[in-house]
């Protein structure tokens, strides 16, 4: 079941693009390159969590893919990760079912008659060649000022 988180906002370095929504799924995985090619151009052996952030303009995508840095890195575009709250679910294991996670998190939200906000996101907490071993908290935020 999800569970409400609430995140911090953080200063994010990384690639921004818009993609086809149509066309998303085999599209976003070249941002992760592009943005594991920056991090290897800027020497960088550690920089995480990845984070990639999402939201829906009509026909389109803007995909925020990145990773927290503190001051602006050539071959980077620095981002805010916005503060907020939103429902999680934590994903261990392959990421081949994220639309059903997202539904379920979105059926969530409306259970609890709560009201969707403008971003998805997800964290890559941990990510291994052995998909198994993956850990991904998949959340969307909610604008609704839970106390």
């Amino acid at each position: 079941m999800p569970e409400l988180v609430s995140f911090e906002a953080t200063q994010m370095g990384g690639i921004i693009d818009r993609v086809p929504m149509i066309a998303r799924m085999q599209m976003i995985p070249g941002l992760f390159v592009r943005l594991d090619e920056a991090l290897d151009r800027a020497n960088v052996f550690y920089a995480g969590p990845q984070t990639a952030l999402y939201r829906i303009h009509g026909e389109e995508m803007e995909v925020r893919v990145g990773v927290p840095l503190f001051r602006p890195i050539e071959g980077f575009e620095m981002f805010e990760a916005p503060a907020g709250q939103g429902l999680c679910e934590r994903v261990l294991g392959p990421l081949d079912d994220l639309p059903a996670t997202y539904r379920a998190i979105t059926d969530e939200i409306n259970a609890r008659g709560m009201t969707r906000g403008v971003w998805a996101r997800e964290t890559y907490r941990f990510i291994a060649r052995d998909t198994a071993m993956n850990v991904t908290d998949v959340s969307i935020d909610i604008t609704d000022r839970v106390h």
